[in-house]
C-alpha cells in the first residue's frame, strides 16, 4: 500500500516517516507525511485556519492567548497584543 502523499510504501517496516494511518474518505498515509499535510494547510483540529475571515482569525488569536493566560496565571487584565 502506498502512502498517499509521499508515494512510499506504508507497510515496509521502515517507520523514518512514521507509523501507517488510515484517513477516513482519503487513504492510508505516514503519520509525519499527514501531519507535514497539515501544516501545509493550516488546519488545526477540524479547524481550517486559512480560511478564516480576518476577524474571525484576530477573534481566535484573543481567544487562544486568554486561555493560555489563564493556564499560566498570567492577570487577564493584561492587554493582549
Amino acid at each position: 500500500m502506498k502512502c498517499m502523499f509521499c508515494d512510499g510504501d506504508v507497510i515496509l517496516n521502515d517507520r523514518s516517516k512514521g507509523l501507517p494511518i488510515t484517513l477516513p474518505g482519503r487513504g492510508i498515509a505516514h503519520t509525519y507525511c499527514a501531519e507535514d499535510d497539515l501544516a501545509k494547510r493550516r488546519i488545526f483540529g477540524n479547524i481550517h485556519i486559512a480560511d478564516l475571515d480576518d476577524d474571525d482569525l484576530l477573534e481566535l488569536k484573543e481567544m487562544v492567548l486568554a486561555e493560555v493566560n489563564i493556564r499560566h496565571g498570567v492577570d487577564q487584565e493584561a492587554e493582549i497584543i
